[in-house]
């Protein structure tokens, strides 16, 4: 097995959590959450996921509906997510690195909410930024695995409260279970970075890079193996 990064987690200060993209993300979900409030039929019409148009023509639902969310608890913990989590993710990566996870996750899980929404007969509208949320929790349990992490009274490694969420997830998306789809943008997440490890680690190995013992470089994927 190819030698492994560990990448060590360190408390940042409040002025690192407002990274660029992590930034940017909180003040477009702001703004959509605004006008979900007062705009219902634009957002519901033009920003959110809309199974019977977004084939049609208006491919940009794929990546806009995280962004548009009614609920405010789920806003609350997908901004949560994002800010504490998401802003990590993006110092180890650097903001190209994440914005293409991000936009991986919401087309991914966009594409499956549709085809399952027409499946079943049903008109769901897609919304919020959860699957993103869920992504960044199974990155973020990657990257810091082995990491002590206070999770209310109790200090765990990052991998298992990454398990923990996805499983919270999961139960509560038991009452509507579409939503399961959001909570699948974890496994999206996962699958994302193992691809991008094994192909910049055969990438290495045809250059030569390999023989120098690791194929890390700064503000690039990891090896999560």
């Amino acid at each position: 097995m190819n030698r492994t990064h560990q990448v060590h987690w360190q408390r940042p200060a409040p002025s690192q959590l407002f990274t660029p993209a992590v930034t940017t993300i909180l003040a477009l979900s702001t703004l959509g959450f605004i006008c979900t409030l007062f705009l219902t039929d634009f957002t519901g019409n033009w920003l959110a996921l809309n199974p019977q148009r977004v084939l049609r023509g208006p491919l940009w639902q794929l990546v806009t509906y995280p962004f548009v969310c009614a609920c405010p608890w789920t806003f609350i913990f997908t901004m949560m997510t994002i800010l504490f989590l998401g802003s990590a993710v993006e110092r180890e990566w650097r903001t190209k690195s994440f914005v293409a996870l991000w936009c991986v996750v919401s087309i991914v899980c966009g594409l499956l909410w549709t085809v399952v929404s027409l499946l079943m007969g049903q008109p769901f509208m897609g919304t919020s930024a959860a699957a993103c949320s869920y992504g960044i929790i199974a990155v973020f349990g990657l990257l810091f695995r082995g990491t002590p992490m206070l999770m209310l009274v109790a200090t765990v490694e990052a991998q298992v409260m990454a398990m923990i969420l996805i499983g919270l997830g999961v139960i509560l998306s038991l009452a509507a279970p579409i939503t399961l789809i959001w909570v699948f943008g974890a496994a999206v997440g996962y699958a994302y970075v193992k691809w991008l490890w094994h192909r910049n680690t055969s990438h290495a190995k045809v250059s030569g890079s390999h023989a120098s013992g690791s194929s890390y470089k700064p503000g690039s994927f990891v090896d999560v193996d």
